[in-house]
């Protein structure tokens, strides 16, 4: 009986311990993602195994599986680029970021399980999450849609035509406002990126220049507005915040056909682009910095 019982616990001690050697976590950094948003995954690897782990040799030491919970399979498009060589001590973290939407083809909308699994080759181990992150790709509502001209490097062919599209999201019960740029059909996108989050309803007013960029103006609080320039190619030029005063800022086109916005007042922000000269520079909106152990390293 008492062997029985010894022989027992040896068993569950085993496994336990094996897999206290290496823990790997998997997170991200929104629940839900736009079709062709980054969508960065951070994976963080534990090392309790009592001596110092080199990883990233192989191209292979870090492993994504993805599997849609409604069924079916997701295509690869190219190898996850994870390798550059790094030392893990023991007792340290370590964290790896990988945009998936770079090597997925996560355009479909639903709800995936993602996993993470770390190899050691010198050990012939695998590592895995214990259980799948969910994640979801969801559809957006397109607020507002404008079409430009991409003249040609030959000047007798015809000029390419591609769309703005303004696309509104909900992360976490939160408004987002989006800008794709797509071709005319809408079916190909070239550009997607995050703009900023909105408050309350509101009215963006985008308006096109002469030079095809984009110009958005909205208000995001109860007196502060935001202002962005997008080139064509999907490039961020302006990024600004407008407060109300007297009066209320509003985009308005000069008669070179050059937008700006007049009325209000000019918060100087350090999220500002082009970037404000340092001794004007405050901080609009502080942000509290994920505290880290001295143990972890950020693997880029």
């Amino acid at each position: 009986m008492i062997y029985r019982y010894l022989l027992a616990g040896l068993l569950l001690c085993g496994p336990a311990g094996a897999l206290a050697q290496i823990r790997v976590e998997l997170t991200f950094g929104q629940e839900t993602y736009l079709p062709h948003e980054a969508m960065y995954a951070e994976v963080r690897i534990y090392n309790s195994s009592g001596r110092t782990l080199v990883l990233g040799k192989d191209p292979e030491w870090l492993t994504f599986n993805i599997e849609p919970i409604e069924g079916g399979a997701v295509k690869m498009k190219k190898p996850v680029d994870v390798q550059g060589e790094f030392e893990l001590p023991n007792a340290a973290r370590a964290t790896k970021r990988v945009n998936l939407a770079e090597a997925y083809e996560l355009t479909r909308f639903g709800r995936y399980n993602m996993y993470a699994t770390v190899h050691v080759p010198e050990w012939g181990e695998s590592f895995a999450t214990v259980k799948g992150k969910p994640v979801g790709i969801a559809t957006g509502v397109t607020l507002w849609e404008g079409t430009f001209g991409v003249p040609s490097e030959n000047r007798g062919e015809r000029p390419e035509v591609r769309k703005y599209q303004l696309v509104q999201a909900n992360h976490l019960k939160r408004l987002s406002f989006y800008i794709r740029i797509t071709d005319e059909s809408g079916g190909e996108t070239f550009k997607l990126f995050p703009i900023g989050g909105v408050v309350g309803l509101t009215r963006p007013e985008p308006q096109l220049d002469k030079w095809s960029n984009l110009h958005l103006f909205y208000q995001d609080a109860a007196r502060s507005f935001r202002y962005f320039v997008v080139t064509p190619d999907g490039l961020l030029l302006t990024r600004q915040i407008w407060d109300l005063s007297d009066t209320r800022p509003a985009l308005t086109v000069n008669a070179e056909g050059r937008i700006s916005v007049t009325g209000g007042v000019r918060r100087v922000s350090s999220t500002d682009l082009p970037p404000p000269e340092p001794e004007k520079a405050i901080e609009a909106e502080p942000v509290q910095a994920e505290q880290r152990g001295d143990a972890e390293k950020a693997i880029k």
